[in-house]
């Protein structure tokens, strides 16, 4: 048994203290019923709730008005990494306000105190209104320490081109915002960058960058209980252990060849030259030349996997074509045929900053920030342990089910296997039994094995949809 847990998802509630607008503390450690910390890929900033049990008024005594500050600090009992606990002493969190206050019983009442990251408030009355120069990860750097003061870690990746941007009264987390949509990886040469805060720090990074990441724990149906060989219960063991799974979704084809994450069309327009260009994405075409979770995982950890597309690549249609050669969207934008932002110029009257350039960014983007958002997604309720954020890869291992064998005996489903990136956690801590329990929602947008294709004539031929007198 690891040494200083008793039980999988047992953790150490540190410190929990209220900091109010005048500078009184109160210890909630003895009052707290519930901590619920959220984090998420599409999530700028770490949300999260307290449950109180409070016999003292503090509402009105304290009082709470949605202007205090929280300090917090939980770890799992083994973990001795600071980076790897959830730790809000130094860089304070900050109530919003309070909810769901009623009245239980003996001169007790319960309330909800709701709380977020420090620069979600401090992003409400600041606005950038200057000229911002350099690559895009130098100017999310400068907006994180300038403008929300931030204090925290920021994992940034390096990204290419040099920009000149004039930010014009915007929040600054909307216009980092921006900068994800257009930034490109200068190692990877990825469009797809996602911004979001875990209970580490904030994160600019790559997908490309995240898939590199070396898997750090192997969730798994078993029984929950089991035991060494001295008897003991494996507590290792049951820290990987799934208590319950749901496949939220799948592949929506529909969906999917509307928004264009299979196919799409773009017309690159030069105001300059009077002339434009047109570009095809083609997802099946385009995917051996994209960075997925499989491959680019194996790649960077030593053991070399390929990965295969989320769709078939079977003929779907009487004319030879495939799900990603019939382009769903299409776009229309105004670029400068140089690629040198002519408008932009340095203290030297040179122009060395590089003008937006979507058609190395936008279609890929699109599609696989697209299947990301709505590709092989499962939920899974395991046991607590704070080392694992939003944007890790972990290895899930869906069991097979079924009343009939497969001709390989599978333990495992095809589909809902191998590596997977976490794109949500939902911390619940319940202080009274020391017991910790993570709701992670996982996604991955390739597979590990090739779907079936092929071409079946029959069945296009009297397939009324590909016959020519229905139109």
């Amino acid at each position: 048994m690891p040494e200083g847990i008793f039980r999988a998802g047992h953790f150490e509630l540190r410190d929990l203290i209220l900091i109010s607008s005048s500078g009184k503390e109160v210890d909630l450690t003895v009052s707290c019923v519930n901590i619920t910390i959220f984090e998420s890929l599409d999530q700028q900033c770490v949300t999260g709730e307290l449950a109180v049990m409070d016999s003292v008024n503090l509402t009105s005594m304290f009082p709470i008005i949605g202007q205090e500050y929280l300090k917090m600090r939980l770890t799992t009992p083994t973990i001795r990494n600071k980076d790897q606990m959830i730790d809000y002493t130094k860089n304070a969190l900050m109530v919003t306000h309070i909810d769901s206050k009623v009245d239980i019983g003996n001169g007790s009442q319960g309330y909800i105190i709701n709380f977020c990251s420090r620069e979600l408030v401090v992003n409400e009355r600041v606005r950038v209104n200057k000229t911002l120069r350099g690559s895009f990860s130098d100017i999310v750097k400068g907006i994180m320490k300038n403008n929300l003061e931030s204090g925290k870690n920021i994992n940034v990746e390096p990204t290419a081109d040099v920009k000149k941007i004039v930010a014009p009264n915007i929040k600054p987390l909307s216009l980092i915002a921006e900068c994800t949509r257009q930034a490109l990886s200068s190692k990877f040469n990825d469009p797809c960058y996602v911004f979001f805060e875990t209970t580490k720090g904030f994160n600019f990074r790559s997908l490309s960058s995240l898939y590199a990441q070396p898997s750090l724990i192997t969730y798994e149906d078993f029984i929950q209980g089991t035991k060494t060989k001295k008897g003991a219960v494996d507590v290792e063991q049951d820290m990987r252990g799934i208590l319950n799974f749901s496949i939220v979704e799948s592949q929506d084809t529909v969906y999917s060849n509307m928004n264009g994450s299979y196919g799409s069309t773009l017309y690159t327009h030069d105001i300059i030259s009077k002339s434009y260009q047109k570009h095809i994405y083609n997802y099946l075409d385009n995917f051996d030349k994209e960075h997925h979770i499989e491959s680019t995982n194996s790649e960077f950890n030593g053991d070399k996997k390929r990965d295969y597309p989320i769709v078939s690549n079977s003929i779907i249609s009487k004319d030879n074509k495939r799900i990603s050669d019939f382009p769903g969207r299409t776009y229309v934008v105004p670029v400068n045929g140089s690629g040198t932002d002519n408008s932009q110029a340095d203290e030297f009257n040179s122009n060395v900053f590089t003008s937006y350039r979507p058609q190395f960014t936008l279609q890929r983007r699109n599609s696989q920030m697209n299947q990301l958002n709505s590709g092989f997604i499962v939920n899974l309720i395991v046991h607590g342990n704070t080392a694992i954020a939003a944007g890790d890869i972990v290895d899930v291992n869906i069991p097979y089910t079924a009343s009939t064998k497969t001709p390989r005996n599978e333990l495992y489903d095809n589909i809902y296997k191998g590596k997977f990136l976490v794109s949500k956690i939902r911390h619940d801590f319940y202080p009274l039994d020391k017991s910790h329990v993570m709701n992670v929602q996982v996604v991955k947008d390739s597979l590990p094995e090739s779907l079936p294709s092929g071409f079946n004539p029959e069945i296009v031929d009297d397939n009324p949809i590909f016959n020519e007198e229905v139109f």
